[in-house]
């Protein structure tokens, strides 16, 4: 769903190695920390200050996508990040008290009154551009099953894809206008965001070299706090 750094910092000499486990409930519900979940390892930072060890996590909500699809209100959407650090240090092992994070989802909806475009594809860091997250954006009107086309630019469409995309392209240009795109931008409560929106003309895939438009604030992302 999104990128999110965590930090740490070694408090004592002699910390080796700091692992982050991570795991995701709805609002109002605890970890089973014995249940499979996240691990990865944080990372000393070379010509940092001393001790700055970070991991970027990849955070997804625990509900399916078919609710994010057919919620009206974000509301719904929130859920907790829960996480703790187990730490190895002069060969013991110790943990961090699991802490939480709500995270939220706010909205990012785009008119298209010209019909011109046939998808709409939300662009957001959270971390100032280190990550920048890649999300397609739904078209009210279109069939479930055509909602999430791949759309990163480094992907290579195979000829059935390319065809599915053609065929998407003709059902969408006989939807009533305007064309009503939506997203959500997800992070912790309090994050700031910024975020840009591309808009794919018919028959153009790859955002950086062919036709689009990129919807901008005077050249400049758009920014919200979360």
């Amino acid at each position: 769903m999104f990128f999110l750094r965590h930090e740490w910092r070694d408090a004592e000499e002699g910390v080796e190695t700091v692992l982050l486990h991570w795991t995701t409930t709805r609002i109002g519900q605890e970890p089973n920390w014995k249940r499979s979940h996240n691990t990865t390892v944080m990372l000393p930072q070379a010509g940092a200050d001393p001790g700055l060890r970070v991991c970027s996590v990849w955070v997804a909500p625990p509900f399916p996508w078919r609710q994010i699809l057919t919620t009206e209100s974000s509301e719904r959407l929130c859920f907790l990040l829960h996480s703790f650090c187990e730490v190895i240090q002069r060969g013991r092992l110790w943990s961090t008290e699991a802490t939480q994070q709500e995270i939220r989802a706010t909205p990012v909806r785009h008119r298209d009154d010209s019909g011109e475009y046939t998808q709409a594809v939300l662009y957001y860091t959270l971390d100032g551009f280190t990550h920048m997250n890649c999300l397609p954006m739904w078209l009210d009107g279109a069939p479930r099953k055509d909602q999430r086309l791949p759309s990163l630019p480094e992907h290579r469409p195979t000829e059935q894809e390319i065809r599915t995309w053609a065929r998407r392209d003709r059902l969408v240009a006989q939807l009533p206008l305007p064309h009503l795109f939506r997203g959500y931008i997800w992070g912790p409560v309090g994050a700031r965001a910024l975020y840009s929106v591309y808009l794919r003309r018919q028959g153009a895939y790859n955002p950086f070299t062919e036709g689009g438009f990129w919807l901008l604030r005077n050249g400049r992302p758009w920014e919200v706090r979360l």
